[in-house]
């Protein structure tokens, strides 16, 4: 019979990676229960334990031969470390306080040594302490994986761990009497893998088991020694003994049973690999005998359909199997005759009622004689990704058919020619005009041109340096040339990991509501210009009747009267009068004219070097005859005086309208005073009287024409000179700022640039 035995070739191995290959180990597993595997790994099996107890001899019998228990236990951290290729083997001892420390190690370069360091209660809590100390051994494969606490993966992080072994060292701790032993936790053999994650074999465990136990034994010599020194020699003698008289029996009987048990040890390997396979198998694994009962479920399979191992082995399986085919078989009955499915499409329903879409795969299951016993399924759950291709379904429908234009293009780069377009939906072709083959590869700056707005471009450079969405909105081209408004949304896409992988467009040509805002702001603009030439010619009627009648009546009188026209001063008076009306009828067409050029863009502006200071002179000297006595007009220059650039006719509109009204708005006697100063970059112009100011209500409309301040009362005004100072100032690209107090006077200060 062990002569008849098959042997597996590596193809095995290769089948566990497909599908087919599920089966087949499962299958393996059913017929290797019952039949001798292979031999040459059963040799390699009883090579590795052979080597393991040779280790674990050795530890033994140094414990044996030595008392000294820091050697015992710092020869032991050093084999483990050897033999398991550990990059970390340390002895963690637990003190009655509850805290511990490593009080031997065995650690590789480079990674840091926790030898000497004590740790805190925290760090090993009771719930720990107590699963210990009946004997649990934890295995971590990797500290990131989902069943590791948070806390614990972050503590063994520092040190650099990936993977670790724990296996408790328990001692027993006896009366005083001697009666009654107690197990108590002493401490922790422990190994850690900071290289990398490690899958910890079960021969690893169980030789950590066995140095743990031997490392107890270590403890529990030290601790007796004094008292069985003697009787450990007279034992050590006698088991000498009885191991030569048993060495003699045993020749004989390992000659005889040496066979049998490298099968064993072989089958109970494979056994164990592949009940480790289907355990640990993402998939659902079930196995049917052919009374339709489940023979075997797996742990993905509970997770998958809700029912445990307990509820339905032995029992009628609950997943139906019952399809019927297009033979009128059924599903189980086909594969009981011998027929294999892969990927089948079903939908089944779970222990709480729902349905999930999964793909079955099943072959029957022959036994040692070749005759199907039962079925093997393998099972995976699919609900998730269709759930995921109908949304992507939908989301791709909806890009390809909304009328806003989609761009996806690569995350970087940012600066230089751009991110490349990597996708572009039909909407983008039937505004820009662009077949997607002429833009894929190419960046979104295609769309640019000689008015697209650099500023809004510079804020889309900014938003991406930063992977931060933004909105705007700018003048692109067309394919043909013609210009388009562009609104355009432009947000980063991340993958699971939080990377951003892409950056995504939504475009819209938004033309035609800019033409219908444009004809809106026309409208209003009409509508507002209509205002103002009501109030203006409500104004007009009303500043050109006062001047005229005045004159009319000053020329008048004049005619009618000779005594008038013979009487010297009282004629000047009555001429002056005439003057005084018509200068003022002049000054108000010019500053309308003014306004008029400026609203229409045909105001000239003609900048030419000027001798500031000096011109600023010869104006107050001019302002201050026409002023006469009745005020005091001062004027002071700062700064080093430069060349400057400047209207001479604006300039002086401004200056005049400035001191005009602050002259005007100011009681007799009071002192108005005209600031000069030369700055690095600007000329500061200054005007500042002691009037009767603005009120502040009226300060937030100071350059609306024909506005002027409540508090005016009866002085002449248009409510233009502002405007009209606005206006050449703003030609200058300059600006004004103007403070005031009603009662206290107003100051005008006006900055206008050097060239």
């Amino acid at each position: 019979m062990l002569g008849s035995i098959p042997i597996v070739n590596g193809t095995l191995l290769a089948l566990v990676c497909t599908g087919l290959g599920w089966l087949f180990l499962v299958i393996t597993y059913w017929y290797f229960s019952q039949e001798v595997t292979r031999r040459r790994q059963a040799e390699a099996v009883l090579r590795q334990q052979t080597d393991r107890e040779r280790l674990v001899n050795q530890i033994a019998q140094q414990i044996r031969q030595s008392l000294d228990l820091d050697r015992v236990l710092a020869t032991t951290v050093e084999e483990v470390q050897r033999f398991l290729g550990a990059d970390r083997v340390l002895i963690y001892r637990l003190w009655d306080d509850g805290t511990g420390c490593a009080i031997h190690e065995t650690v590789l370069s480079p990674y840091p040594q926790i030898l000497g360091q004590t740790f805190p209660e925290e760090v090993f809590p009771q719930e720990y302490h107590q699963a210990y100390s009946i004997g649990k051994i934890r295995t971590i494969t990797n500290v990131e994986q989902a069943g590791v606490e948070s806390c614990l993966a972050d503590f063994v992080k520092q040190f650099g761990v990936q993977a670790k072994l724990v296996v408790p060292i328990i001692q027993e701790h006896r009366d005083n009497s001697g009666a009654d032993s107690q197990p108590y936790l002493w401490g922790l053999l422990i190994a850690h893998q900071c290289s990398r994650p490690r899958e910890w074999e079960d021969w690893e465990v169980e030789l950590m088991t066995q140095l743990a136990t031997q490392v107890a034994i270590a403890l529990q010599q030290s601790e007796l020694y004094n008292q069985l020194q003697q009787l450990n020699a007279q034992l050590e003698q006698r088991v000498q003994q009885r191991t030569t008289e048993l060495a003699t029996v045993n020749i004989a009987l390992r000659a005889e049973i040496s066979e049998r048990q490298r099968t064993e040890i072989a089958l109970r390997h494979t056994n164990d690999t592949l009940q480790a396979l289907v355990t640990a198998s993402p998939r659902a694994i079930f196995m049917l005998d052919l009374e339709g009962r489940v023979k075997i479920w797996n742990p993905a399979a509970e997770k998958m359909f809700g029912w445990t191992e307990a509820e339905v082995l032995d029992r009628p399986s609950p997943i139906r199997l019952d399809d019927q085919l297009e033979d009128a078989t059924t599903l189980q009955n086909s594969v009981l005759q011998g027929k294999t499915y892969t990927r089948v499409e079903l939908r089944r329903q779970r222990k709480d009622g729902t349905t999930i879409d999964i793909i079955f795969s099943a072959a029957p299951l022959p036994d040692t004689n070749g005759q199907i016993s039962g079925i093997v399924a393998v099972i995976a759950d699919i609900t998730e990704q269709n759930q995921r291709a109908e949304q992507l379904r939908l989301l791709q429908s909806v890009v390809v058919n909304t009328n806003d234009a989609v761009i996806i293009t690569e995350a970087e780069p940012i600066d230089a020619a751009g991110p490349r377009i990597l996708y572009v939906n039909e909407a983008f072709t039937q505004i820009t005009g662009y077949q997607p083959e002429e833009v894929l590869g190419k960046t979104p700056r295609i769309l640019q041109g000689p008015k697209t707005d650099l500023a809004e471009l510079s804020k889309v450079r900014s938003a991406l340096s930063r992977w931060e969405a933004v909105t705007i909105e700018v003048i692109n081209y067309r394919k043909d040339g013609s210009e388009f408004w562009n609104e355009f949304s432009l947000v980063p896409v991340a993958d699971t990991n939080g990377w951003y992988t892409h950056w995504i467009a939504v475009q819209r040509d938004t033309t035609a509501r800019k033409r219908a805002d444009e004809l809106r702001l026309s409208l209003e603009r009409e509508k507002e210009l209509s205002l103002l030439k009501t109030r203006f010619f409500s104004m007009a009627s009303h500043e050109f009747r006062t001047p005229l009648s005045t004159a009319l009546a000053a020329a008048q009188v004049l005619e009618n009267s000779q005594d008038e026209w013979d009487n010297t001063p009282k004629r000047l008076r009555n001429l002056h009068r005439i003057q005084d009306s018509v200068r003022n009828m002049v000054q108000l067409l010019d500053d309308i004219l003014t306004i008029n050029r400026a609203e229409t863009g045909n105001l000239a502006f003609n900048p030419k070097p000027l001798n500031l200071e000096l011109y600023c002179q010869h104006l107050v000297e001019e302002m201050r005859l026409n002023a006469g006595n009745q005020y005091t007009l001062t004027f002071t220059c700062q700064g080093i005086a430069m060349p400057v650039c400047l209207d001479e006719k604006l300039l002086r509109s401004i200056l005049s309208n400035l001191l005009s009204n602050a002259i005007k708005y100011s009681p007799q006697g009071s002192a108005v005073h005209l600031r000069l100063e030369f700055q690095a970059d600007n000329v500061v112009l200054q005007v500042q009287d002691q009037g009767i100011g603005i009120p502040l209500p009226d300060q937030e409309q100071l350059f609306e024409p024909f506005h002027r301040g409540k508090n005016v009362r009866s002085i002449p005004g248009t409510g233009l000179g502002l405007v009209v100072v606005k206006k050449c100032v703003d030609l200058h690209q300059g600006s004004i700022q103007i403070t005031s107090e009603v009662g206290l006077g107003t100051n005008c200060c006006v900055l206008l640039p050097l060239a």
